[in-house]
């Protein structure tokens, strides 16, 4: 996962470290595409058994447009129960997503560093 992380300039999950962490935190769901030996796609869930969120998923170049994302999601939405899976994407990655039954929303993430404050 984490070279897969690396390859995208995620830096979140480039850390080992830091995946076996959360990979160990209540709720979470990962899963790993291997072919030959090679780990060509992860996916990391968020889930509380109904509503779950898809933190990560990255296919490896190579082996993109050959159904592992799609496995990997079903993977994760069979092992976690979760009845929806919401995602933020980048522009790269829309057309995958819209391939998949799904229904569009607008999102955001929030940051507590960046200009403004959540206190009233």
């Amino acid at each position: 996962m984490s070279a897969l992380a690396e390859a995208e300039g995620w830096p979140t999950f480039s850390d080992p470290d830091r995946v076996l962490r959360l990979s160990a935190a209540p709720g979470v769901f990962s899963r790993v595409a291997v072919r030959e030996g090679r780990v060509v796609g992860a996916a990391h869930l968020l889930s509380d058994g109904h509503h779950a969120y898809l933190t990560f998923l990255a296919v490896a170049i190579d082996h993109r447009r050959g159904g592992v994302g799609r496995r990997l999601i079903g993977e994760l939405f069979r092992a976690s129960g979760a009845e929806r899976i919401d995602l933020l994407s980048t522009p790269e990655a829309n057309a995958f997503y819209q391939s998949l039954p799904n229904s569009a929303l607008a999102g955001f993430r929030l940051h507590p560093g960046q200009s403004g404050s959540f206190d009233p």
